[in-house]
């Protein structure tokens, strides 16, 4: 019973034509269980009147982590007098594969201040601040802020990277080296043989910069990851990664068979295979690449690995794009619906049909998803899946929309109950059966009257 009116409260919570009392009523005690969504929808100004100084610190760290509201509004939360919520503030949101509006800079530059240490240091590592900012942190007392400083490297001075290289604190030392590295093969060097812990080993063989020695050294390695990472860093010696192409460690061939020297005899030439179920990062040079032709090359290689990685890059040219929607392997075409804006509309459908992950549902957010039809097409397909397709057509007939609420699929009949066409009788009836009330209350048609009342029958006042 719990559950069910916990949902029904997130229900109405998320339902994008709820009036201002209506959420307002949500900031009781009692409707504690709709916070969370306030965390993921846009809030009217008075809500985030009521929510700054609401005496519950759980809902004001909510507001904090919201992915939704401007950082105008998030940024009034640098006053709250409890350091937990400001910790909340300074540390980035992480709203999966969206990015979260940058808090004003007068606010990032007091959060970096912070009297808290946690909350200035979570600003300085978490907060997805300006790299002026953090930059500026160079000369801290604070070695961790100094440490953090690091991630700005390009634009520190010279004088500010050599005090940072020989800082009196290690961790320091030890970032600013790690940063110096993918320029200068001598703090590869030193850092290699300072006896690095498993990750941040790899991550300087990956990137740093590499004399032959360097890379013979780490291809001689009883380490199958970091020869691995010297396959994959772009920098090191060719001839020396070739030498890899037959080593006995899957991973560490098929990483030199994604480098960007190789021509598509070299690379069918290694031992390698791409399995459908594999997963697998995408090829950093490929991912940032922004040569067309380069690009397109990836797109038409019979090596997966490739295709996958370009069907992610931010470049990737028009008929690439149209290549790549009618590739062979699943998961190609997952990647590039799920990342290229263009790609066509038939082919996200299509893509979404045969889609098994759990982040499927991401795609009926595509621009070009093509929703009108769809009441024509699946409305009576013996297929679940397709039939709860169907009610995402705009212009769905309501005499359509009252078979899909009464289907016997739970699935089907809740996706009927949010269309905002949904004859008002229905609507009603929807919001008073167990299998569809809470879509039902989601639904934007609702009229504020009807969730009032059904925030009274829930126990929440007035």
């Amino acid at each position: 019973m719990f559950d069910r009116r916990s949902d029904q409260l997130n229900a109405i919570a998320f339902n994008t034509s709820a009036s201002t009392d209506v959420l307002l009523r949500l900031l009781h005690e009692e409707a504690a269980g709709a916070w969370g969504a306030f965390m993921a929808r846009p809030l009217p100004d008075e809500v985030v009147d009521a929510i700054v100084v609401h005496p519950e610190r759980r809902l004001r760290s909510t507001l904090a982590e919201s992915f939704a509201v401007p950082g105008e509004q998030r940024g009034r939360l640098v006053e709250d007098p409890h350091f937990r919520v400001r910790q909340v503030l300074a540390n980035a949101p992480n709203s999966f594969r969206s990015s979260a509006p940058s808090l004003p800079l007068p606010v990032q530059r007091r959060l970096l201040d912070d009297p808290e240490p946690i909350v200035r240091r979570d600003a300085a590592f978490y907060g997805n601040f300006d790299d002026r900012l953090i930059a500026g942190l160079c000369d801290h007392e604070d070695a961790f802020m100094r440490e953090a400083s690091c991630d700005s490297w390009c634009l520190l001075s010279e004088s500010e990277r050599e005090r940072l290289l020989h800082d009196p604190d290690d961790d320091v030392r030890q970032r600013a080296r790690r940063m110096a590295c993918r320029d200068d093969a001598r703090w590869t060097g030193v850092l290699l043989e300072s006896g690095l812990d498993d990750s941040p080993q790899q991550d300087v063989i990956r990137y740093g910069a590499m004399t032959t020695a360097l890379a013979e050294q780490v291809a001689a390695s009883g380490d199958a990851d970091d020869r691995r990472a010297l396959a994959l860093n772009t920098r090191a010696p060719l001839d020396v990664v070739r030498k890899l192409a037959e080593n006995p460690e899957h991973s560490v061939r098929l990483a030199v068979s994604v480098r960007p020297e190789f021509t598509e005899a070299e690379r069918a030439a290694v031992d390698v295979t791409v399995g459908p179920d594999d997963r697998l990062y995408p090829v950093e040079w490929v991912r940032t690449c922004e040569d067309a032709d380069v690009l397109r090359d990836c797109a038409r290689s019979s090596h997966t690995w490739l295709r996958r990685s370009a069907a992610c890059a931010e470049h990737l040219p028009a008929d690439a794009v149209d290549l790549l929607s009618r590739d062979d392997d699943h998961a190609v075409r997952l990647l590039l619906c799920e990342r290229q804006p263009t790609v066509d509309g038939e082919a996200v459908l299509q893509t979404y049909l045969g889609c098994e992950v759990i982040t499927k549902s991401l795609l009926l957010s595509h621009p070009n998803f093509p929703k009108a039809g769809l009441a024509e097409r699946f409305a009576d397909d013996p297929d679940t899946g397709k039939r709860a397709l169907a009610v995402l057509d705009p212009d769905v007939d309501a005499d359509v929309l009252a078979r899909l609420l009464a289907d016997d699929d739970s699935s089907v009949s809740s996706a009927a109950a949010v269309h905002p066409a949904l004859p008002p009788d229905l609507l009603l009836r929807a919001c008073d059966e167990p299998a569809t009330a809470t879509s039902a209350l989601r639904n934007p048609a609702l009229p504020a009257k009807v969730m009032h009342e059904r925030l009274d029958a829930l126990g929440v006042p007035r």
